[in-house]
């Protein structure tokens, strides 16, 4: 589709890194060859491409009446390309739990990079590993642009579960209601946390509750994952502490990777779960996985505290704790405090 090159001259003036300019090109390819979903409706598109995106507009009607930044967001599709949205590395060092971060304009430091292609990504991998780091290499199914753009809906966005969309929409929509600066692990947990909730909600309300037992289960099978994940990390903190020289403590790193795999792997049915055991985790996976391992008790305490009748409501009064506190975090945590003080006034 025709003009829109802006996009590229905007993330040119906005980002100056080579990085940045490549991404900004690639995504400005991607978006221009977007079209309307409802062109692509009309198209000769397969039916179940056709559900996800019908499906889409009811989750994008739910999201708005939740109190989500809907917008512009998922106006648009982009035909097949990749089997997957983009492609993501994290690093961290190899004798610490220290993810490495990069800074961007609006967003803050990050604790991963995004390629649109593969071999791109790959390339920086490589140069990550000759510096000694750990590195792990993901795909992202979505992301989201925080307002900036009109994020479209990708093929493989729709290529997912009725459940995993609806979830991973909605996920993409918290990132666009609430990002606090530099908070990458807070926010991809708020996230996670805020799609779980209003997936199940959206489940019981609009569709019968079916897809509510699978769900129930997913969320199961994540917590105990997140559990081993949180086991092994500080398995590894505990050594790193110990006072021993680079060899050995990598050695005794591998051995304790090697101990966790085998013996305490949890049993998962969830297939892409299961999947995590043969994985390759080191520093940079482990604390990347942590990323998406909400503490769910943290903010459901907070969000029974303040019983908001809607997501949105939640949100607006974290963004408004967050003014007058140190830490996101801390914010998060006066939310009950807050409330108690409302109704006592």
């Amino acid at each position: 589709m025709p003009g829109h090159g802006w996009i590229l001259g905007l993330c040119a003036l906005l980002l100056s890194s080579c990085y940045s300019l490549q991404q900004a090109y690639w995504f400005n390819n991607a978006f221009n060859s977007r079209m309307p979903v409802a062109e692509a409706l009309q198209s000769d598109l397969d039916e179940a491409g056709r559900k996800k995106l019908l499906l889409s507009r009811e989750v994008l009607k739910f999201a708005a009446e939740q109190g989500l930044n809907v917008g512009d967001a998922y106006q648009h599709y982009i035909a097949p390309g990749p089997g997957t949205v983009s492609y993501l590395v994290q690093a961290a060092a190899a004798d610490r739990l220290e993810l490495k971060t990069w800074w961007f304009p609006f967003v803050g430091r990050v604790p991963y990079l995004g390629f649109f292609d593969r071999e791109a990504r790959d390339a920086k991998a490589q140069e990550l590993r000759a510096d000694g780091l750990d590195v792990s290499l993901g795909t992202v199914g979505a992301f989201s642009s925080l307002g900036w753009f009109a994020d479209p809906i990708y093929d493989a966005m729709t290529k997912r579960r009725d459940e995993d969309f609806i979830e991973l929409l909605l996920h993409e929509l918290v990132h666009r209601s609430f990002w606090s600066k530099g908070s990458a692990a807070f926010n991809e947990n708020l996230a996670e946390f805020g799609a779980l909730h209003l997936t199940e909600i959206y489940l019981k309300a609009h569709r019968g509750g079916v897809g509510l037992s699978e769900l129930k289960n997913y969320k199961e099978e994540k917590e105990k994952l997140s559990q081993w994940i949180f086991a092994l990390r500080d398995a590894l903190k505990e050594l790193y502490s110990k006072p021993m020289d680079l060899e050995q403590k990598l050695k005794e790193k591998a051995a304790i990777i090697a101990s966790f795999r085998r013996e305490r792997f949890p049993e998962l049915k969830t297939p892409e779960l299961a999947a995590a055991r043969n994985r390759e985790w080191n520093n940079a996976s482990i604390l990347g996985a942590a990323l998406y391992a909400p503490d769910t008790q943290r903010f459901q305490k907070a969000f029974d505290c303040l019983r908001p009748q809607r997501m949105g409501d939640f949100l607006e009064a974290l963004r408004e704790a967050e003014d007058e506190a140190p830490t996101v975090e801390e914010a998060l945590d006066s939310l009950c405090s807050i409330s108690a003080e409302k109704k006592g006034a």
